[in-house]
């Protein structure tokens, strides 16, 4: 479920190292941050090399997309061209998974998905957050984290966004165009903008 947070405390986070804060789901200042810049704009570049790689040279752009993701599952494919993938190192993908092209994941915090998911074209998965209210906390930056888990054979349409600190249980499929900002359970059919349980199917 979706975590609410309140206001930071300022005084205390200061104390806290920048990966203890994106662990604990707590405010930081992305701008105020050396080491999340250069990971990002380090990865940025890596992902349009590869996908000018596999323009050309699928096997070696392959080769190149399990080096930069360290866990990958066996057999786990990607299309190109991806859109982006800010964390490599927070991203967990279990074995035998699909992902169309377009992917894009913005994610200091964990994305985990488990085994056998089909994930349809352009799906974002989004672990970044902002205050909902607050708009001076908007101006300076803040931003806080939560982890995205989805389980194992889920199958998303195209399109599909799921929002951060959700999790998606087993055997699910998600509805193209819609847009997750809630946890779903498992063996469920879902689709909307929030994105809504339709029916239950029935578990193996």
């Amino acid at each position: 479920m979706v975590k609410k947070m309140g206001e930071p405390d300022i005084a205390a986070l200061a104390k806290k190292e920048i990966f203890q804060k994106i662990a604990d789901g707590d405010w930081y200042q992305y701008g105020h941050e050396p080491k999340l810049q250069a990971i990002v704009k380090h990865s940025a570049k890596v992902i349009q090399h590869i996908n000018d790689v596999a323009k050309t040279d699928q096997e070696a752009a392959v080769e190149q997309l399990h080096a930069f993701i360290p866990d990958l599952g066996e057999d786990v494919e990607i299309y190109f061209p991806i859109m982006g993938i800010e964390y490599p190192e927070a991203l967990h993908v279990g074995a035998h998974s699909f992902f169309n092209a377009g992917l894009q994941v913005l994610s200091a915090a964990q994305v985990t998905v488990g085994k056998y998911c089909f994930i349809g074209p352009n799906c974002r998965l989004f672990t970044p957050n902002h205050h909902p209210t607050n708009k001076q906390l908007r101006r300076e930056g803040w931003q806080y984290d939560l982890p995205i888990t989805i389980g194992d054979d889920c199958w998303f349409g195209g399109d599909v966004i799921v929002l951060p600190g959700v999790t998606i249980g087993n055997n699910v499929v998600v509805g193209a165009g819609s847009v997750v900002t809630h946890d779903l359970p498992d063996n469920v059919i879902a689709a909307g903008n929030p994105a809504r349980i339709i029916r239950h199917v029935e578990a193996d």
